[in-house]
């Protein structure tokens, strides 16, 4: 005679499976659902401006460099990236990086792989170019925030080994990003201000040389 299992000692390892697995889907689906309402919300933005401050630290040497700056963008391809030492702007066609240091424009076209910026980058390519992951909820303040690490998924040629950033529920406006690169060191950036839809004159994403620049043209 056949003994007859119980419904419930066959039912019970997928019980096990399940209770253990519904928290990994439930912080996939949360994670998913974050980074789809931050692409919607800077993509849909026809401009942007941004005032940051830069914090870099070097794992070789152990010091660290701040500086602030000014990101102004329309689309992912214009914008204009302005600190203290330097300005980079790029209206889609045409590419200029400009050294106050050392007083020199160099001028290219704007190529591809020359298109982003690492905080441009990350606002417009979310989904496409890395995998993410909920680390935290910060549930103390209203409306509530969190830690979100993401990693470039395998096709990508990146220097970057893992970004991680805090965003604010609901507006989905990022507070501060994190890149660490291949050989550890960091680059921070501190959101002091962010601005959806801004007046930008279009001249923002052009750029005239002060007079006494010494210019290299690289296009040829």
């Amino acid at each position: 005679m056949k003994k007859k299992t119980s419904v419930l000692k066959k039912s019970f390892p997928i019980a096990i499976v399940i209770s253990l697995l519904l928290p990994t889907f439930l912080a996939a689906a949360n994670v998913n659902k974050i980074l789809k309402g931050m692409q919607k919300k800077y993509r849909s933005a026809q401009k942007i401006s941004i005032n940051f401050k830069e914090v870099n630290k070097f794992n070789l040497t152990g010091t660290q460099s701040e500086v602030s700056g000014t990101l102004l963008m329309e689309g992912k391809k214009r914008f204009r990236l302005e600190t203290e030492d330097q300005v980079l702007v790029n209206d889609g066609k045409t590419l200029w990086r400009y050294n106050k240091i050392d007083n020199q424009v160099l001028i290219d076209y704007a190529k591809s792989e020359q298109q982003d910026v690492l905080l441009n980058d990350l606002l417009y390519n979310l989904k496409d170019h890395y995998y993410g992951e909920l680390i935290q909820e910060y549930k103390d303040k209203k409306p509530k925030r969190f830690l979100i690490k993401l990693v470039p998924k395998p096709s990508e040629q990146s220097f970057i080994k893992t970004i991680k950033f805090w965003v604010e529920d609901k507006s989905w406006e990022i507070e501060r990003v994190i890149y660490t690169d291949y050989n550890d060191n960091e680059t921070e950036f501190l959101i002091e201000k962010i601005d959806f839809n801004p007046h930008i004159s279009d001249k923002t994403f052009t750029f005239v040389p002060p007079d006494g620049t010494q210019v290299v043209d690289l296009r040829f």
